[in-house]
Formats: structure tokens, sequence, C-alpha cells
């Protein structure tokens, strides 16, 4: 899935700042990855890049009970993968930005080793009710978040081998690029001891809206991409506030990842908002036996060309308006 193509002489939107920076970014990033010095953590759901030299980050706590408010709403929790650019996975990361949500850069003069053992120590932080949390630093919004919320000295403990964080941000497809505030002084790997850093309960309310916000601009994106013919006369702030009622709906039948949120989505746009209202699909959407990943590719396998064709058929012009009410009032 590629990053929306902009274009100075169709595009009314075009900032010249905006194409400036980019490039200054992509320059800066390219050359880092030419010198070996650039990695990305990368999301475990995101399976597509298969770069090497890679490392699985692992969950290294007895406790049996974790808490897992910094990740997506009963989302399961996995590790991040930490992977070394090269040069021509450079691309690859930079084009997907629009609908992947792939993780972060990573920019230091380490191996890859030693920072995976840095970021390894990092993986479980402490709650404001002193029990561990998943710390999920490999998002860009929540590291955001925590990278202006946190004291200096937590910055920097994070921070350690690290030269600087490049975060894709989905509002306007550039990379942020965050130095480490140990400026010139040399940096190396914290103590262990060290690495229990705390999160507030402010910090993680501030961490749960950016990842809706974050979601949202991710199947904004893929439905602007790959489904423009029903979406292209939606203006952003109304197209975005369907998304996150389609988001809220989808979440009701045990929709979880990003893809299975935006197949959902999708099939609100292309068929009908009340599409699930059909009989045929009710029966496998509320169908508690089938695992929520599935249940969108058991949709394709069983339901028959007359319920999809009835289905767009139930079409409520007003559904959209209605389901907008509801959440205003809500």
């Amino acid at each position: 899935m590629g990053a929306p193509i902009l274009n100075s002489n169709s595009n009314s939107n075009y900032n010249p700042d905006w194409a400036q920076d980019s490039r200054k970014s992509r320059e800066l990033l390219t050359k880092y990855a030419m010198a070996g010095k650039l990695f990305a953590l990368l999301d475990p759901f995101f399976d597509g890049f298969a770069f090497e030299p890679n490392r699985k980050l692992e969950l290294r706590d007895t406790d049996p009970h974790f808490y897992e408010i910094i990740a997506w709403d009963r989302v399961t929790y996995e590790a991040p993968r930490l992977v070394q650019v090269p040069l021509d996975g450079l691309s690859v990361l930079i084009d997907g930005l629009s609908t992947e949500r792939w993780g972060v850069f990573v920019v230091s003069r380490y191996s890859l080793s030693e920072l995976a053992e840095h970021l390894q120590r990092f993986v479980i932080a402490r709650g404001p009710d002193q029990n561990p949390y998943f710390l999920r630093f490999h998002d860009a919004s929540v590291l955001s978040v925590l990278l202006e919320t946190w004291s200096e000295d937590a910055r920097a403990k994070f921070f350690g081998p690290i030269d600087m964080f490049g975060l894709p941000d989905l509002e306007d497809m550039r990379i942020k690029m965050i130095e480490s505030p140990l400026g010139a002084r040399s940096r190396k790997p914290v103590r262990p001891e060290a690495c229990l850093l705390d999160l507030e309960s402010a910090q993680l309310e501030k961490c749960g809206a950016a990842i809706e916000r974050d979601l949202v601009q991710v199947i904004y994106w893929h439905l602007r991409n790959y489904h423009a013919k029903v979406v292209q006369f939606i203006k952003r702030d109304q197209l975005e506030g369907r998304i996150a009622i389609a988001i809220e709906r989808g979440r009701t039948y045990g929709f979880q990842t990003v893809s299975d949120l935006a197949g959902f989505s999708a099939l609100m746009f292309e068929l009908a908002p009340n599409f699930d209202e059909h009989p045929s699909f009710q029966r496998v959407l509320r169908d508690t036996g089938i695992l929520p990943e599935l249940k969108l590719r058991r949709l394709s396998q069983t339901i028959s060309e007359r319920d999809w064709r009835e289905a767009m058929s139930l079409y409520n012009r007003q559904a959209w308006r209605d389901l907008e009410a509801v959440k205003k009032a809500g």
C-alpha cells in the first residue's frame, strides 16, 4: 500500500515547505542508511518487511499479569522487531507510511545487538498503580507523547546509545527527527536497574488518544488510495468522523487489528453503512465461535452474490447522518 501522490500542479494543498522538509528527512535517513547507522523498530503486526539482520525483542518479566492500556484497546501485545535498514529498504518504509503503521526509525552508531539489548530493557514500564505495563515505544504516536512528557532524566535514559529517533507523522507523511537530549556527550547503554521508567495516568490517556487519532489516519489514507471512488466527494473532516464511527462499530464485532478495522470500514463505504444489518452478515459477524481475525475472510467465503447485492440494496442514505447524530449525542 503506497503513499499518496503529491502533485504540485493539481493539488491545491501542496506546501513547498512540506516538500522541502520531506526531502531533507529522506536525504538525512539515506545518509545514515549508507553509513550503516539506520535501524527501525517494526510493529510485529506488519510482517511484510523481511530485513536482515534483525532482532526480535523479548518479553522478559515473570509477573503473569500485564496491563495493556498503552496498546490498542484489547489488542494482543507483541514486542517489536529491531532491524538494520538497507538503503533499498528505506524507500519501502517511507513509501509505506500512508497505510502501514510499521514503527519508527532509530539512528545510532552502535551495533544491532547492542541497540536491541538497550531497548529490551524498556519493554516493561511501571504504571501509575505500580503494576507492570507493556511500553509500546515502537508506535510513533505513543513515543511522541512519551518523549514530550517524560522528565529530562527519563528521556536521557531511554535514548542511551541512540542518536535520534525518526517518527512518521501520518498527518502530513513527514518524518519528524528527534535528537538525543545528551547532545555531544558520549552516549552509551544505561544500567539495567535504571531502565524501569514510570508512566503517569495523564501520559496513558494522551497515548490512548494519540493511538486512536493515528488509527483514523491509517484508514483514511487506505480509503483514499484503494477506495477512492466511494470517498472522493467526502471532505476530510467528515470522512475522518465517519471512519471513527466505523472503527467503533467494527470493534463491537471483535475486530482489533488495523487490517481488520480497515477492511470492515471499507465495507461500510463500499456496500452500505448498515450492510452488517443483513441477516447473512449478522450470522458471521455475531458468531463467537469464529476468531475475529477470520471473520472478514469468512464473509468472502460464505456470503452469496445474492446476499452481497441485497446488502447493497439496503443502503440507507440517512444511515451515516443517523450514526453521526448518535455519536454526537453519546
